[in-house]
């Protein structure tokens, strides 16, 4: 009787212990997390270290509270030995798990985009704001701003298609169509005044070619409905670029009508370039 009550009592003790070591195991972890994106840089490189040590925090707090449990204290220490570390690492992230780790690693150190690019994944149709990488995963934020979870594996053989990567700058066509009776040469002049005074437009030229337009505006073809005209709308980022294209669309609109410039049926057309 004594004897039961006694192993009872040690049992409680013994998961008591576990418990709290799981619990303050998931408090420095996350103290960790919190302090790690305060002090590092909100990079890809500093986000996968980052995630990388809270998993060997967490990993290591599972490791001393199975060593409270007897029946589990001899995998506990070889879980604590370098030999045992590895082996049951690659059992457990073998394959896939593994592969997600390492190609995350790859992706970390080559960089192939930062948190906050804008990037379209080719293949898979994607397209999104970098956010975060795991070991296991990138997410990408959408512009409906819901989260795709893309592993690490996929996101590292992807053709992606990067808008930041080396140069920020970003382009965009504004086409425009009107009628054979509108004067073509005065359209050419509005459309570069009003595109080039946008407060968003990058003056994209050059010391060398300075004497060139500072935004050209091309015939882009004789069509059925009329004459095309197309210029581009050239900002910092292509995070501004939407609402400097629809902020020049709507002047246009006006300073044609002033003009009496007529435009023909579906004038206004945006694309990417």
């Amino acid at each position: 009787m004594l004897e039961n009550i006694f192993n009872n009592e040690a049992a409680v003790w013994i998961a008591l212990r576990v418990a709290l070591t799981l619990v303050v195991t998931i408090i420095i972890a996350r103290l960790f997390s919190l302090a790690w994106r305060k002090w590092s840089k909100n990079t890809i490189h500093h986000k996968f270290i980052g995630n990388i040590l809270s998993g060997f925090i967490t990993l290591g707090g599972i490791i001393i509270a199975l060593r409270w449990i007897d029946a589990l204290s001899t995998v506990a220490a070889a879980l604590l030995a370098g030999s045992g570390i590895l082996a049951i690492t690659i059992g457990l992230a073998a394959q896939e798990s593994l592969g997600n780790a390492f190609n995350g690693l790859f992706i970390s150190i080559s960089k192939p985009f930062e948190v906050g690019d804008r990037v379209h994944l080719i293949n898979a149709d994607i397209t999104g704001f970098i956010e975060d990488i795991t070991v296991r995963h990138t997410v990408i934020r959408t512009f409906t701003n819901s989260r795709i979870i893309v592993p690490n594996s996929i996101m590292n053989r992807e053709l992606i298609e990067n808008s930041n990567f080396c140069n920020p700058l970003s382009s965009q066509f504004i086409d425009v169509i009107i009628t054979y009776d509108s004067n073509v040469d005065d359209a050419r002049e509005i459309m570069a005044q009003v595109i080039g005074n946008h407060p968003d437009f990058v003056d994209t030229r050059t010391e060398e070619n300075k004497t060139a337009p500072k935004v050209p505006v091309f015939v882009r073809a004789l069509g059925l409905q009329g004459v095309e005209l197309r210029a581009s709308m050239w900002t910092a980022t292509v995070g501004v670029n939407f609402a400097a294209c629809s902020g020049a669309r709507r002047e246009l609109l006006q300073a044609f009508k002033e003009a009496d410039i007529k435009l023909a049926q579906f004038a206004l057309i945006g694309n990417m370039h």
